[in-house]
């Protein structure tokens, strides 16, 4: 029953310890991160420190100032689509778009680190593949990136919508 009385009226939802029970003050009541209270107590009041003056509220470009996060989108859109961060074909063509950055057609491996005891990995092997004709990307990863390498040009050459001999095999 805190902040409202029975009859709807705004009041203070302070609980009062030491008399076991809500402040319930109806005059002057404003919102508060901790609920509706009165002057006496606001968290100011209760921490000792004056009030803080009125103001004009928030500036007026507050809502329309760039977001750091979208400056980190963009950051985001530039390492998928230089291939340094791993996203599906859709979303890496849309980073090449958003940045307007094409890669080179062909294969592309990455081998892979592995850590000090070559035991785990600490990077996986990665190998994506851009075909010049149709621009359609294929990626694969970890154990099946060496047979992906030496394959997917004839494989992917037979499926081409670009190729008509592939359209015809």
């Amino acid at each position: 029953m805190t902040g409202r009385r029975a009859d709807e009226t705004p009041c203070c939802g302070h609980w009062v310890g030491v008399e076991r029970r809500y402040c319930h003050a109806t005059q002057n009541v404003r919102a508060f991160l901790t609920g509706l209270r009165c002057p006496a107590h606001t968290p100011n009041a209760l921490a000792g420190k004056p009030e803080t003056p009125p103001g004009p509220g928030m500036p007026a470009g507050a809502w329309s100032t760039p977001s750091p996060l979208n400056d980190s989108r963009v950051h985001d859109a530039r390492a998928v689509a230089s291939g340094k961060r791993r996203a599906n074909p859709q979303a890496y063509r849309a980073a090449q778009a958003a940045v307007g950055q094409r890669p080179a057609a062909g294969i592309r491996v990455d081998p892979g680190q592995r850590d000090a005891h070559g035991k785990a990995w600490i990077r996986i092997p990665t190998a994506d593949y851009l075909c010049p004709a149709c621009h359609e990307t294929e990626s694969a990863s970890g154990d099946q990136v060496a047979h992906f390498a030496a394959h997917i040009e004839t494989e992917h050459a037979a499926r081409c919508p670009a190729n008509p001999q592939g359209a015809e095999a």
